[in-house]
């Protein structure tokens, strides 16, 4: 089965931007799914009826609409939500919104993080599990001018790359391990400003490749992107979250949920040029560029249907990559060694499992 999504640039008519203009959107992009504008307020842990008798919850988006989440959004544009008894609301997000507390607040019933976000969230007692992942593995990358690559962790040397400290938490045991004096890499913090590779202030950024590389050609910039997980860190891109309360209380509603996205993101993975023709025309924000759009769909797709995916299914999730992500973490830090962090209580597989068995 197939499936596939991407992180929207959006900005002022894209089809006539210029460097300036298209950098400044690009800036916009957010790192590792954070975002969320707005938000309708749910009683914690509730659900609504809606007038066609379904039951209806909100979905906060970790961005504006787009191809990114065009699994959902196809979902619900071709009826699959309609057919599994669910009225979704998807919520467009933006930078700077607190996501997780969105959802173990109740605020929301479903948002989306990242193995990261999880163990973050577990070690400042959010009550949050995952329950699939429409990435198999994580879409973030080091960015470099295609003509100065970065290929390995050895070609950081002497170089200044602009990572987010979470990121660079990742990199250092990496650094490490291939024997670098971490003194020798500057890293320095960044935030969602792209800009500072194109215009040469950094020689590597850190970004999401299925959002940046199509951004950064449109622009004339032809980058070189290595991925974390060719340097061996491990996660997942887009992980669905929800309280564990909900999990409880909702197990069925949730595994028609992710039944239904399941074959939203195939159909886009195997429609990506109509699916970006749809999404830009009925939620997009105006001014999204299809082309680019399509462009985030087709390179996602080896994200999607790639790993765990092709054998068990879209969305598949694995407790072990989490293990390996904590474990990562205690040696760099960012996990202290006395945190007791329970992978059983932090990620199912119960819902996607259940998601793809026979009706």
């Amino acid at each position: 089965m197939p499936l596939t999504p991407s992180l929207p640039v959006n900005g002022p008519s894209p089809l006539r931007l210029g460097r300036r203009s298209a950098l400044a959107a690009l800036a916009a992009a957010p790192l590792l799914g954070l975002g969320a504008l707005s938000y309708r307020v749910l009683a914690s842990g509730a659900h609504a009826s809606s007038a066609k008798g379904l039951m209806s919850f909100d979905h906060q988006l970790g961005w504006v609409k787009g191809i990114q989440f065009g699994g959902y959004l196809m979902a619900q544009s071709l009826g699959y939500l309609a057919e599994e008894g669910l009225d979704v609301n998807f919520i467009a997000g933006g930078p700077g919104t607190d996501y997780r507390t969105l959802v173990s607040s109740g605020r929301a019933l479903v948002s989306e993080s990242n193995v990261a976000g999880m163990i973050d969230g577990a070690l400042r007692g959010q009550p949050l599990v995952a329950f699939a992942a429409v990435m198999q593995r994580d879409p973030g990358a080091i960015m470099s001018p295609a003509d100065r690559p970065i290929r390995s962790v050895h070609d950081m040397v002497g170089k200044t790359l602009g990572v987010p400290s979470s990121v660079r938490a990742q990199l250092l045991p990496l650094i490490r391990h291939a024997g670098i004096d971490p003194d020798s890499i500057r890293l320095v913090p960044v935030g969602s400003d792209p800009s500072l590779l194109a215009s040469g202030q950094v020689d590597g950024y850190y970004s999401w490749s299925t959002t940046a590389v199509p951004a950064l050609r449109k622009i004339g910039f032809e980058p070189h992107w290595l991925s974390v997980s060719e340097l061996g860190v491990p996660g997942y891109g887009q992980v669905l979250i929800a309280r564990r309360d909900t999990l409880a209380r909702h197990h069925e509603a949730l595994v028609r949920y992710t039944r239904a996205l399941i074959q939203g993101w195939a159909w886009v993975v195997d429609h990506p040029a109509e699916a970006a023709e749809r999404i830009v025309r009925d939620f997009a924000p105006p001014g999204t560029d299809p082309v680019e759009q399509q462009a985030q769909a087709e390179m996602m797709r080896d994200y999607i249907v790639a790993g765990d995916a092709t054998t068990h299914g879209l969305l598949w999730i694995d407790p072990a990559v989490f293990e390996r992500a904590v474990a990562m973490g205690r040696e760099a830090g960012s996990v202290p060694a006395d945190a007791q962090i329970d992978i059983t209580r932090l990620v199912t597989q119960d819902i996607v499992a259940a998601a793809h068995a026979p009706r």
